[in-house]
């Protein structure tokens, strides 16, 4: 699915700097999109929702939105791996017209799961009946929404993708603040709500113009799904990683309740949100960079297998491969740790600008090293990917969620300085277990390549 990274990739032929930050700006968006928008429309509207929204209202309103992008994430997130497999698959096999109906098909069972659980969960909620149904709305655009991102990176007009974004995000927030002056909190939800509507229909439309289908829907990806249980684990495990320990702080001691569903714990959250912004530009590095560069060497490598190369030349392509990898993955590493050492010794100053307490300073300053340390386990798991050592990742990835709640649960028991140190411990020893469990495999490549094959089936092509 490395496809759109080879058309922002051109953008860099005009070898000027506007150039290169264009391509950086599409790929951060195009990678981290949601994500990226979330954090910047909810800290305005936090800004602005000041002046007309008493205290409790604000805190409500955030730890609405949070629970929302948690636990959508982490329900569609058993999609994330093995639907994108499956479309992978469907532009090897040069069937683009399954695209519209595979997407057709995921949308109706993520609607169905999702308004299935967001109205059982939004019965806990101690508010009004609007305030209820603008949340479940939001809940039902924000799954979407993980739905269509995995369907972004096939399509190949990458520009009306960040207009797409860049449009929502002006909408949520403009609506929010319009709409909040007049009717309070339900007026930023609402505000907040038709934004991130406004992002999902328009990136649908990008899917049905670009993959135009006389099909409506595919029952082969449930199949699919049912058969790749591993994929469907993983994405789960992973997901769930990322959101357990915010999960685990919210019903800590030191966090408090806002209503009798929601719990918050403000000083973990926005350390956290915002040391996952600084790491945004090692993904547009991945997608720019080192996705591309791999894959043309790890394309190369099974070209020399399928066409029958001696094992010198599947050798010479395999060392080809690793070098590529290993330089992709050290730019990435010089790179985003300057930016990452950069940004701990200047916590200070950056947390004065956003505005927010001194007290997150040492929170804020390992959870930017946590997050670095996280960015390079996601991509030590998507590499594994590309091998097909879907056992690793499983294991990587429940490792990750597993240690991250243990180690979030114990240091919720310490003082405010070892709040975060869980998470990057966590992502640290995952880090570490990718590392030699990929490796391990890699110096087996060519055992696991040729010598785990069916040969009774190549046997009987043979005979037939």
């Amino acid at each position: 699915m490395a496809g759109i990274g080879f058309r922002i990739e051109k953008i860099l032929e005009g070898d000027t700097y506007i150039d290169s930050v264009k391509a950086h700006f599409y790929s951060s968006i195009i990678f981290s999109g949601p994500w990226l928008v979330s954090i910047l429309t909810l800290f305005l509207i936090s800004f602005f929702s000041v002046r007309n929204l008493h205290n409790q209202q604000i805190v409500i309103l955030r730890s609405l939105i949070i629970y929302i992008y948690a636990f959508s994430l982490i329900v569609t997130g058993i999609l994330y791996l093995s639907a994108s497999r499956y479309l992978a698959d469907k532009l090897y096999q040069k069937d683009p017209e399954a695209f519209v109906p595979a997407f057709n098909s995921l949308s109706i069972m993520v609607m169905a799961i999702q308004s299935c659980l967001g109205w059982f969960f939004s019965g806990f909620l101690s508010v009004d009946t609007v305030t209820r149904f603008l949340a479940v709305m939001l809940y039902l655009t924000i799954s979407m929404l993980w739905l269509v991102m995995i369907f972004l990176t096939a399509l190949r007009d990458y520009e009306e993708i960040t207009r797409a974004f860049v449009a929502g995000s002006l909408v949520a927030v403009g609506a929010s603040f319009f709409l909040g002056n007049y009717f309070g909190l339900k007026g930023y939800l609402c505000g907040y709500f038709i934004g991130h509507l406004l992002i999902v229909i328009l990136l649908c439309l990008r899917i049905f113009v670009e993959f135009a289908s006389r099909r409506i829907f595919d029952r082969e990806i449930f199949n699919f799904l049912l058969n790749n249980k591993t994929l469907v684990a993983t994405g789960l495990c992973y997901n769930l990683g990322i959101w357990i320990d915010k999960i685990v702080f919210w019903y800590s001691p030191q966090a408090y309740t806002v209503s009798s569903f929601l719990r918050t714990f403000p000083d973990y959250e926005s350390a956290n949100f915002f040391a996952y912004l600084t790491i945004i530009p090692a993904f547009s590095i991945f997608l720019i960079h080192v996705e591309t560069e791999f894959y043309k060497k790890y394309r190369l490598y099974y070209i020399a297998i399928l066409e029958k190369g001696t094992y010198s030349d599947i050798r010479r392509a395999k060392a080809k491969m690793i070098s590529t990898l290993k330089s992709s993955l050290l730019r990435i590493v010089l790179n985003q740790g300057l930016i990452s050492i950069f940004t701990v010794l200047f916590a200070e100053r950056l947390i004065g600008v956003l505005g927010f307490s001194y007290v997150i300073i040492p929170i804020f300053r390992i959870c930017v090293l946590g997050a670095f340390l996280n960015c390079l386990l996601l991509i030590a798991v998507l590499i594994i990917l590309y091998f097909d050592f879907k056992d690793i990742a499983l294991k990587v990835t429940f490792i990750f969620a597993v240690t991250n709640g243990l180690f979030s649960y114990a240091t919720s028991f310490m003082s405010l300085p070892y709040f975060g140190y869980g998470y990057a411990g966590a992502a640290f020893v995952s880090l570490v277990c990718a590392y030699y469990m990929l490796d391990y495999k890699i110096n087996r490549l060519e055992y696991l390549t040729f010598g785990l094959q069916p040969l009774g089936v190549h046997r009987e092509e043979e005979i037939a």
